[in-house]
Order: structure tokens, then sequence, then C-alpha cells
């Protein structure tokens, strides 16, 4: 006889996010599922060149050491500095915690903040990864539509109203819309949002793949208590799993309990071969390569839906991340052209699962991952499908 899983496990939402990443790997599979940067724009180069500064200097031995729990403090600087100066967000290093990934962050604000039955108000359609990670600890949710330009506010004050515990969003090329907020929206949010009782939890993975810069100020800048999170992962490398948080002072000695109670640390030896590849690398050069090669990839990838989706398929324009948000038309089933396009070997994602409520006729589509000969490929394939199905 086994034992039972407890009610944490339960309460986990499945998630096809690894399972798609397994199956596009298969030999003659396109995916245009997935949320993988496009590893044609990593550095091996320079990342090979930090480790190996790090393992030969001074800093070798506490590289391979346990380390603070909170994180390696010349890092934790450098992102101080740099969300002042572009994020317009000051925030002491002393406030920044660094993880295994910003996936991480997720979890560790679940168990700070949220018991079973606390409310939780999150973007709809919202990241899929986040809403995962928080339903281990049992909220209910409160979507907030969002759309080009921002969330709702109705609808923010409506879930404002239930009083949750926290609102999580990504105000920056949104996954898995592309959306990102104006600034009227950002004031807008951070005027409900202050001062309510709710934490602010502001997702900024997308920040820095603006394809012409930052979309706009962070909008933890304008609120007492918000959490802003962040990863090194879409920028430079997933596989380094280095990710941050700023936290208000109050939930820093908390957080580091719970982080060392969980994991100790995040890894040391990542954390200074980031800030290694930081000193030894024009970061903003390195950014603009990516933006620029994202854009291309972007307006390639916006002419051949054009090309090949047949009339009533509506599709938006982002200004940054790795996503285009494509819609069906009204009560057409985008599970089914999901399974079409996979009989052609494409592999998509529909987008009911980043949702609250509703999403049946959506699909999310990253452009960042494919090649160009894939792209080609994959949009053929998604033409033929839309057709069949439509």
């Amino acid at each position: 006889m086994r034992p039972g899983f407890s009610r944490m496990a339960g309460s986990l939402m499945d998630s096809c996010i690894m399972e798609l990443i397994s199956v596009a790997s298969a030999p003659g599979m396109v995916s245009f599922a997935t949320g993988l940067p496009d590893r044609d724009l990593f550095d091996p180069e320079g990342i090979a060149e930090a480790a190996s500064d790090v393992l030969s200097s001074d800093e070798a031995r506490p590289s391979l050491q346990y380390g603070d729990a909170l994180g390696f403090m010349p890092l934790r600087e450098k992102i101080s500095r740099r969300l002042r100066r572009e994020a317009g967000l000051s925030v002491e290093p002393e406030r920044i915690v660094l993880t295994n990934g910003s996936q991480e962050c997720f979890d560790l604000l679940g168990k700070l903040f949220l018991d079973p039955g606390d409310g939780l108000a999150v973007e709809n359609p919202g990241y899929l990864g986040a809403l995962q990670s928080f339903s281990a600890y049992g909220p209910e949710y409160s979507g907030v539509d969002v759309g080009e330009g921002g969330p709702s506010m109705e609808g923010l004050r409506a879930a404002l109203s239930k009083k949750p515990k926290m609102f999580y969003c990504i105000p920056n090329h949104q996954n898995p819309t592309g959306y990102s907020y104006g600034d009227d929206a950002r004031k807008g949010v951070a005027d409900l949002v202050d001062g309510s009782g709710m934490l602010l939890v502001e997702d900024d993975a997308y920040g820095e793949l603006g394809h012409r810069g930052r979309a706009g100020k962070a909008i933890s800048s304008m609120v007492d208590d918000a959490v802003l999170t962040g990863s090194f992962s879409k920028v430079v490398s997933p596989g380094l799993r280095v990710g941050w948080m700023a936290l208000p002072e109050w939930a820093v000695p908390k957080a580091s309990a719970m982080l060392e109670a969980s994991c100790l640390q995040a890894g040391s030896f990542s954390q200074r071969v980031i800030d290694r590849f930081l000193e030894i690398r024009d970061y903003d050069a390195h950014l603009e390569r990516q933006r620029k090669a994202y854009l291309a990839k972007k307006d390639r990838f916006l002419g051949l839906l054009s090309e090949n989706m047949p009339p009533g398929v509506e599709w938006n324009d982002p200004s940054g991340g790795m996503f285009v948000w494509l819609r069906l038309p009204e009560g057409a089933d985008a599970d089914a052209l999901c399974k079409a396009a996979l009989r052609r070997k494409l592999v998509l994602m529909p987008g009911k699962p980043f949702h609250v409520r509703g999403g049946g006729n959506t699909i999310r589509l990253n452009y960042a991952t494919p090649s160009p000969s894939e792209t080609v490929c994959g949009m053929e394939a998604l033409g033929l499908a839309a057709r069949e199905i439509l």
C-alpha cells in the first residue's frame, strides 16, 4: 500500500510546458509552442571565459562552496544599479534575493503569503508557469482581463473588492500574449494597488527584450508593497538558472529563511559566472544584438502569418518579448487546430491553459525559437491546419 500525496500535491495544477518541450525535440518536429529563447543568441564563448575566470581566480573555492542564502552580493549590486537606471526602481542590494530562476520566486512567494482559500488576482490570460506554481498553495483565482495596453481597470477593481493577497502581472511583453502596459495603465494599476493591503508581484522576465528598449517604468517603483521578479534565463542562459526578486525590506528576513529551508541557497557558481559575464561583456551591446535579432524574426513571422492564415484569424504585433497571440474566430476550437498541426509535425501551445476563464479559441506562438527554415515549414503546416479546422 502506497502513502497518499499531500493536499498541496493534489492542488498542483497540471502543466504541459515540459511535455511540449519533449514532444518538440522529436526528430522532424517544428515547434512554435515553447517559451525557449533562441539558442543561437547565447554567448557560449563569453560564458566559458567567465567560468574560466571564476575558477582560475581567488573566487574558485568560494564559488564551489555554499554561500549567502540571499546570494552573491556583487551580482545583487549590479542588479540594483541596473534597475535604478533602466526601470526607475530604487532598491538597495540588500533587498534583492537571488534564486534558481524566476520560477523559484513564485514558489517562494506562494509559501510566504498564500494559505488555502486566499485570494490571488492574476492576469487573464497569464503566465501558466506562475499559475501552476501558485496553485500548490490552494488560492482562489480572480482573473483580470488583459488586452493591448494593459489590464481592465474595472476588472482589477472587481478583483480587489475580494481582498486578494496578491496581484500577479507581467507588464512588459507579457507571456503568453506579448502585450505591454501603457503608461496610463501602469499608473492606474499603481493607484489601485498602493495602500490596498495587497502585494503587487511584477514579473519582469521580458523587460530587457523590448525591440526598441524597455516598454515602460516598473510599476513597483510606484507602489510601497511590491515585489519585482526577473531572470537571466531569457537574456544570458536558462541553463545557469539565475533569477532574482526585489522585495520590500520587511519581507527579506522571512524570504531568506524560507529560501534556506527550501534549498539552502541558489547556486554559488552560476551566480559568480553571471556576475563575471556582466563584467567582461558589454551587456547593453549583448542585449541590443538580441533585440535586433528578435525584431527581425518577429517581422518575418508576421509576414508568413499574413501569407498563410485564412480569413477570420487574427494576431497582434508585439513590441518585444518572444510571443505572438493568435485568435481564431469566436467559437472555433484551438485544441482542434493544435491536433491538426501536430499531424503535420508542428507543435503548438493552446491558449486556454493560460486562462482562469475562457480562451478556447486562442494559441500562443513563439517566434523566437524556430530557425528561418523551421518557421517557413511551420507556417505552411499552420496554414493547412487552420484551413482544415475552419
